[in-house]
């Protein structure tokens, strides 16, 4: 059977802990206090915490979230974790491989179907680092960081008062910003329920035009591309300070907020910089990411046990990478 291609992507997990408690907890100890209370929850009372994401949106299907294991390897140093995420508004339909008839999937009983995406959470460095396989189809890094933050705050341990998932990325937003004097082109695609939650972080009146446009055709996605000149084309033309504004401000709020990147589905920019170079910044493919090969159990379930131990080399090295700077 042919191996799997694993993608994952990196990011550190900072907690705040309250005023009070500044002294005697760190984002190590916040963490460690979360799983454990995770852990006893299922050991004690053989139950899972299960967290709606959606629970307070108007309008929004639940997202309803459970860490399903959270297991400490002592002599790694890392929490190896499973996060799902209960799916139950879209149910798949099952399929004979033979014959290619379909047949519902509409008798589950007191079951539920749920996707699951693994991660890892290494403890040797400065904080903790978390290795987190994308699953497009499942739970995120914007869901795991949900699930902790309200585990740690007041509405279950009171121990933190702000949880935050910060992404490694290869591409530097920070050199975009410092260098660009035009946009050349841009294309951003979102999907339109997220739009609102955009404008909020990026406060610019193209975000709301766009929403205005998704809500008079209700489009699944909606994808905007505006082309000002090629690249390599300099015909002296003036500098388009709007269209600079406005990528700055998405831009800023990406450095203020990596998180911000899991609300579009693309983002893209060719773009002029200083003594008239041009280049090109890609968003999503700018995320710190290791691929990684791995057997199948069975047809469509990883061996979960051998992609935990190809990716911990490759994780470990980025690591030890990171602590010797």
């Amino acid at each position: 059977m042919k191996k799997a291609q694993v993608r994952f992507n990196i990011f550190d997990f900072n907690f705040t802990p309250y005023n009070s408690s500044a002294k005697s907890k760190d984002s190590f100890t916040i963490l460690k206090e979360a799983i454990q209370h995770i852990n006893d929850e299922k050991t004690q009372r053989q139950k899972a915490i299960v967290i709606d994401r959606h629970d307070n949106r108007q309008d929004s299907e639940s997202r309803r979230l459970f860490v399903s294991s959270a297991a400490y390897i002592l002599k790694d140093k890392v929490f190896k974790c499973r996060i799902a995420l209960i799916r139950d508004h879209k149910i798949p339909t099952l399929v004979s491989r033979s014959t290619y008839t379909l047949t519902p999937f509409d008798e589950l009983g007191d079951k539920a179907i749920a996707e699951t995406t693994n991660f890892y959470i290494d403890m040797s460095g400065k904080a903790p680092i978390v290795c987190c396989e994308f699953n497009g189809n499942g739970p995120r890094i914007l869901d795991i960081e949900y699930y902790f933050r309200y585990i740690t705050s007041f509405n279950m341990l009171k121990i933190s008062k702000a949880c935050k998932a910060s992404l490694h990325m290869d591409s530097s937003v920070s050199n975009v910003l410092d260098s660009i004097t035009d946009v050349l082109k841009f294309r951003i695609k979102a999907r339109p329920n997220r739009l609102s939650y955009l404008y909020q972080e990026v406060e610019d009146p193209f975000i709301t035009n766009m929403n205005a446009l998704a809500n008079t055709v209700n489009p699944n996605s909606l994808k905007v591309e505006a082309s000002f000149r090629e690249i390599g084309n300099s015909s002296g033309q003036s500098k388009n300070t709007t269209a600079v504004n406005f990528i700055k401000r998405i831009l800023n709020a990406i450095k203020n907020d990596s998180n911000i990147t899991e609300e579009f589905d693309d983002f893209y920019l060719e773009y002029e910089g200083e003594n008239g170079t041009e280049d090109t910044f890609h968003l999503l493919k700018g995320k710190k990411e290791i691929v990684i090969s791995c057997s199948y159990k069975s047809p469509g379930n990883y061996n979960t046990r051998e992609l935990y131990d190809n990716t911990k080399i490759q994780f470990s090295q980025y690591v030890q990478e990171l602590i010797s700077k």
